[in-house]
């Protein structure tokens, strides 16, 4: 089961498998991200806090890896990928963490 802690080595894993072509990996490993994001979306969680919006940033990005997979569009999905894991990995700022 994937968590929180697991989202970015699955996509730094899913940047190789497009590099490479392997698009039956690519699809599995965007699944999984998905659903977990999908999870976390409906949790309940406040939609305005950092996490959320995090998440559906995130979200955004690995839909667009989907559309490219899609089409075939490894390097493009690719990009997209690195969009998803830069989303991921940002943190919440000063503000957002004196509130």
């Amino acid at each position: 089961m994937l968590n929180a802690s697991g989202v970015l080595p699955h996509l730094r894993d899913l940047i190789v498998h497009l590099h490479r072509g392997n698009a039956a990996r690519a699809e599995t490993i965007v699944s999984e991200v998905a659903v977990y994001l999908k999870d976390v979306m409906q949790s309940g969680g406040d939609p305005e806090s950092f996490e959320m919006q995090r998440t559906r940033q995130t979200m955004f990005a690995i839909d667009e890896v989907k559309i490219q997979l899609a089409q075939q569009d490894y390097d493009g999905a690719a990009v997209s990928a690195r969009d998803a894991a830069k989303e991921w990995r940002q943190t919440a700022g000063p503000q957002a963490s004196a509130e």
